[in-house]
């Protein structure tokens, strides 16, 4: 079935119908549209860290030397 038949038999409803019609398919519209935004809602764990977290790892990881590295185990 494809919309323009959809369309055709919606047009042969009587206009009580077609006003049930038009709210049923408005109630699945705000349905979609709450699981959307619910969806969106939902944060993902994110990692957090301050610009001194950064320097220190960047201190300890990137530049320090092997020397200094083999000297500390």
């Amino acid at each position: 079935m494809d919309a323009n038949t959809v369309y055709d038999v919606f047009l042969a409803l009587p206009e009580v119908e077609k006003q049930r019609h038009i709210q049923l398919v408005n109630k699945y519209y705000s349905k979609k549209e709450n699981q959307l935004k619910i969806a969106f809602r939902k944060n993902k764990n994110e990692v957090r860290f301050t610009k001194k977290d950064a320097i220190d790892y960047l201190l300890k990881n990137v530049f320090t030397s092997k020397k200094n590295n083999s000297l500390a185990s």
